[in-house]
C-alpha cells in the first residue's frame, strides 16, 4: 500500500473510534486509559479528565503520551490496517479559546460553560499532538519466524490531508 492509501485507512479508522486508549507513565510506572479523544482539523487530540485522575496526573508530570485507536468488534486476527498506533505529545488546555474549541468537538450539542475545565474546576481538557503515527501491517495469524516488524509508518501529514478529504 502507498502512503496515501494507507493515510486513508489512518483516517478512516479515526472516522471510526470515539474512544482512544491512552498510555502515560510517571517514574516508570504505566498507565493506560480509555477516553473520547476526537481530533481537529490538524490532527490534535482533545479528551477531557478529572485533573486527579492518574494519567492526568501523569501528563502533567510526562508529556509523552501513546494513543491508540482501533475497532474492538472485529473478528479476532482480522486486525490488518485496522489499529491507528500514535506517538504523541500531549498537554493540559489552559487557554480558554483553545478550551472553548475542545468543547464545542467533545459536547457539540450542549452550552458552552467552562466552569468546570479551567481555573479552579475539577476537570481539565488535554491536547495531544502526535509526533509519528504507524498502522498495523500484520495480523497474528500471518506471523512468521522471519517477521521483523508489525507496523508501517503512515505520515501525520499525509493523514492530516486525508482527513480534510473526508
Amino acid at each position: 500500500m502507498n502512503d496515501i492509501d494507507l493515510a486513508t485507512r489512518a483516517a478512516g479508522i479515526l472516522d471510526n473510534s470515539l474512544y482512544s486508549n491512552i498510555a502515560t507513565s510517571k517514574n516508570d510506572v504505566p498507565w493506560n486509559t480509555p477516553v473520547t479523544a476526537l481530533p481537529d482539523m490538524a490532527l490534535n487530540f482533545y479528551w477531557s479528565s478529572w485533573i486527579q485522575a492518574e494519567h492526568s496526573k501523569n501528563i502533567v508530570f510526562n508529556s509523552s503520551v501513546f494513543m491508540t485507536f482501533y475497532d474492538s468488534t472485529r473478528a479476532r486476527g482480522t486486525n490488518n490496517l485496522m489499529c491507528l498506533y500514535l506517538k504523541c505529545l500531549a498537554r493540559e488546555v489552559s487557554d480558554a479559546s483553545e478550551a472553548e474549541k475542545a468543547f464545542a468537538l467533545l459536547y457539540p450539542d450542549d452550552h458552552v460553560d467552562l466552569t468546570n475545565f479551567l481555573g479552579d474546576g475539577i476537570k481539565r481538557f488535554f491536547c495531544a499532538e502526535p509526533q509519528q503515527a504507524w498502522l498495523n501491517c500484520l495480523s497474528e495469524k500471518e506471523l512468521e519466524p522471519t517477521t521483523l516488524k508489525m507496523r508501517t509508518e503512515v505520515s501525520i501529514e499525509s493523514i492530516k490531508r486525508a482527513m480534510a478529504q473526508n
